[in-house]
């Protein structure tokens, strides 16, 4: 199973890693930077879901293979509460798309809403709260906020196992 990724992000490889070796006995990942087809900062499902979507036909598109995947971490508000989440879209040769969504949890408001006004990266709040460089790259400032007991990798995990679903019940969704 050649599986051709997005992205070049440590945590996110190790969690799509992580789910195809669940359910596939032979995986190899190749990874590819894939920043130049998606938004920095995703705002919104729509634009988080079509970010995963582009990020996952790129890759299958410039290196092959049997899929391509997509993830990518964005802010959604739900009325007045904002939340961090990652969409996975798992993409076929076909042109099949799948999408998943991982555990999303609460940002804080006044945050949010002054990197919005600034133009900034939830990166930026992450590593002034967490005091770690890139921690993007690494356990994730949702690792920090439930200290150590959820990370990046694992939030990746999720999304792509989700996304995953109907791959292994092609005839329920109609692949």
């Amino acid at each position: 199973m050649i599986v051709a990724v997005g992205t070049r992000n440590p945590a996110k490889v190790e969690g799509i890693r992580r789910a195809f070796s669940k359910y596939f006995a032979r995986v190899e990942i190749r990874p590819l930077d894939s920043s130049s087809v998606a938004k920095a900062q995703p705002r919104g499902l729509e634009e988080m879901t079509s970010g995963a979507t582009a990020r996952a036909k790129f890759a299958l598109s410039t290196l092959g293979g049997d899929f391509g995947v997509g993830v990518e971490a964005g802010i959604f508000a739900i009325g007045e509460v904002y939340f961090d989440n990652q969409v996975a879209a798992i993409v076929d040769p076909s042109g099949r798309v799948s999408l998943g969504h991982s555990a999303g949890y609460m940002l804080p408001r006044d945050a949010v809403e002054e990197l919005f006004r600034d133009g900034r990266e939830l990166e930026t709040w992450a590593e002034g709260v967490s005091g770690i460089k890139e921690v993007g790259d690494k356990g994730g400032i949702v690792n920090h906020l439930t200290k150590g007991r959820m990370n990046r990798t694992d939030l990746t995990e999720q999304c792509v196992l989700t996304a995953l679903i109907p791959w292994h019940h092609r005839g329920i969704y109609g692949f």
